[in-house]
């Protein structure tokens, strides 16, 4: 049952199973006949489709922890939505450092090419890799109201 309500939840966040979990850790091609133009462009992509979902389970999971029925009112207490709302505020500010953290991690990384094209190509890749983290890390953290409510107990 677990793993059929896990299956569930994650076509609903992902759109189809295999985007988050199964999908290869690059998404772009490499090799002799690729330029790196074409990687930087294929990175781009990538990283803002990825940085969206980020923000996108974010925005889901804190509308779950905020997401109190009259029932959960009764059930829970004030105690319990506290909790919860407390949560909500922390993994919403989480985001906003985490950001800001990618953005100053990625920036030393394409430092780190100090001559040479690839710089650019490696900001993008290293965001599209950051962003892949981060959504990894909110999947099994914040799957969705099954989990809230295993939370509770």
């Amino acid at each position: 049952m677990r793993t059929m309500t896990l299956k569930l939840i994650l076509t609903g966040i992902c759109g189809l199973p295999l985007v988050c979990f199964g999908q290869r850790d690059d998404p772009c091609p490499d090799g002799p006949n690729v330029s790196n133009a074409e990687m930087s462009e294929c990175y781009t992509k990538a990283q803002v489709g990825m940085n969206k979902l980020a923000d996108d389970l974010v925005a889901r999971a804190t509308t779950n922890l905020r997401g109190t029925s009259p029932r959960d009112k009764a059930l829970y207490g004030p105690v319990v939505l506290q909790a919860l709302e407390n949560a909500a505020t922390k993994l919403e500010d989480s985001q906003v450092s985490w950001r800001s953290y990618r953005d100053q991690y990625c920036d030393a990384v394409a430092s780190s090419y100090t001559t040479g094209s690839g710089a650019g190509t490696a900001m993008e890749e290293c965001l599209y890799k950051t962003a892949l983290a981060r959504v990894r890390q909110l999947q099994l953290d914040f799957l969705g109201s099954a989990d809230r409510e295993e939370h509770r107990h």
